[in-house]
C-alpha cells in the first residue's frame, strides 16, 4: 500500500487476551486490495473504516 503503518498493543475487553490493533491510511481505490490482504493474512480480522477529509502531518519521511 505504501503508507506508514501503526501498531498498538491493546488487552481484549471480554477475552482479556492481548491483541494488537494495526491502523493505516488507503485512499477509496486501495480499500478492496486492503480487505483482501487483510483476510489472507487472518481470516477473524475486523476492519473499521472511517472517512477521512484530509490528514495533516510533518512526519512524511521514508525510513
Amino acid at each position: 500500500m505504501e503508507s506508514g503503518v501503526t501498531r498498538v498493543d491493546a488487552t481484549g475487553g471480554y477475552s482479556k487476551r492481548l491483541k494488537s490493533i494495526v491502523y493505516f491510511v488507503v485512499n477509496r481505490y486501495q480499500v478492496n486490495r486492503m480487505k483482501e490482504q487483510v483476510h489472507e493474512i487472518n481470516s477473524k480480522a475486523y476492519i473499521i473504516m472511517n472517512e477521512v477529509a484530509d490528514i495533516f502531518s510533518n512526519n512524511m519521511d521514508k525510513v
